[in-house]
């Protein structure tokens, strides 16, 4: 029953990361209309390059982030259902990276600011604060769901002594 329980709780999971992976494709397309301007300004300024590689490498690492979340969800979920300190391993892990992961991109986007009468980027904004939300719903995720195969784990050995 348990293991159905996880399989279960591991395909939302996997769903909520899905999501994650749309919005953040949304988030980098809006951001990639802007590219050129500000490559070009990146030649003259170096805070502007700097914006831009900060830009990129936020964007790029929620979506590797939401990435493994998805694969290490479907791993979880069809994988076998018996308990085991590898799947704990994984989803304090994962847990850990959420959280890492999010409070980077946090650290960046928080100062920006929306500009008016540019919609695209402005969306790009909205959109990577969702993002961020889906990261900290996938780090509360796995967090629980590290707590369940840690009581699974712990139940299963109790039934094999019996």
């Amino acid at each position: 029953m348990a293991a159905i329980i996880l399989r279960f709780l591991h395909l939302a999971q996997a769903g909520i990361a899905g999501y994650g992976l749309y919005v953040s494709s949304i988030s980098i397309t809006n951001l990639q209309k802007y590219e050129k301007r500000t490559k070009q300004a990146a030649k003259y300024s170096q805070s502007a390059a700097d914006q831009l590689y900060k830009t990129r490498t936020t964007q790029s690492a929620g979506a590797v982030a939401i990435l493994i979340s998805l694969l290490t969800s479907l791993y979880l979920a069809f994988g076998s259902g018996y308990p085991s300190s590898s799947k704990l391993t994984l989803t304090l892990a994962n847990a850990g990276m959420a959280l890492i992961v999010r409070t980077y991109m946090l650290d960046f986007w928080r100062s920006s600011a929306k500009v008016p009468f540019v919609k695209g980027y402005n969306e790009a904004i909205s959109r990577t604060g969702e993002v961020m939300d889906v990261l900290i719903t996938l780090a509360v995720s796995w967090g629980v769901l590290g707590l369940a195969w840690a009581s699974a784990t712990v139940l299963m050995r109790r039934e094999a002594r019996l």
